[in-house]
């Protein structure tokens, strides 16, 4: 299997203010190995609310990588993802399950716990 990750929001937000080097430094190993980078666009918009320019601007460039794939949310997607959440109202969980679930990558991020509740068969690569 080629390395890839899922970045959820708290992956993201640590890429582009660079809080801690491990996203940073899991993303880099992903990518210069052959494998690719997941975001799903549910994650990127929620970050993209809250970000300054400066950090927008870092995720642009992120997303313009190559081995970098934005995972569009779509209709065809919508009742899959309704199911994972079974409820819930937290759709970029249930959108980057999904992406993991497709990808069969592990989700970088530092929620693991309230991932793994939705789906405990996924892998969670822990932010420090």
């Amino acid at each position: 299997m080629l390395p890839g990750r899922v970045l959820d929001v708290s992956a993201l937000i640590d890429i582009a203010v660079a809080k801690t080097k491990y996203a940073r430094a899991v993303t880099a190993t992903c990518l210069s190995s052959g494998g690719g980078i997941c975001v799903p666009a549910t994650a990127l918009a929620a970050v993209y609310s809250i970000a300054p320019l400066s950090t927008q601007v870092e995720l642009f460039e992120l997303i313009s990588t190559p081995g970098v794939t934005v995972d569009d949310f779509t209709a065809g997607k919508v009742g899959d993802i309704a199911e994972i959440l079974d409820g819930s109202r937290d759709v970029t969980a249930g959108h980057v399950i999904w992406c993991a679930r497709h990808t069969r990558w592990p989700v970088l991020t530092d929620r693991g716990e309230q991932l793994a509740a939705y789906d405990p068969h996924i892998t969670i690569d822990a932010l420090p």
